[in-house]
């Protein structure tokens, strides 16, 4: 990756975010987190990397912005699934025995 243009690797950068929200949407959390780790090693690439000032140029604000969009999707989406995650969880409990207020608890928030 070095020697390659800002540019770039704002686009894969982008690239990665949309492939983890498709492999989130599909529940293959191990795709998600190699995907997760890929784009923090970019996100490092990028730090060491001159900008060239493509960050502030109409094209960059562009990619930034869809960038955010994506990443909020991504948050907005692993929020879901763990409160999806931790309600299944309580039922779980409440089912083996494993807790008797975690069954009231899910009554009242009904």
């Amino acid at each position: 990756m070095a020697g390659r243009k800002t540019s770039d690797l704002w686009q894969d950068f982008r690239f990665l975010t949309k492939e983890m929200e498709k492999f989130l949407i599909k529940q293959d959390m191990q795709l998600f987190y190699d995907l997760l780790s890929q784009r923090e090693r970019l996100q490092t690439i990028i730090d060491q990397t001159a900008d060239d000032g493509y960050k502030d140029s109409p094209e960059g604000q562009r990619v930034l912005n869809e960038i955010q969009q994506d990443s909020q999707s991504v948050i907005s989406k692993l929020q879901l699934r763990m409160c999806v995650s931790k309600r299944q969880h309580h039922v779980r409990e409440a089912y083996s025995g494993g807790s008797p207020t975690v069954l009231s608890r899910m009554n009242w928030q009904r």
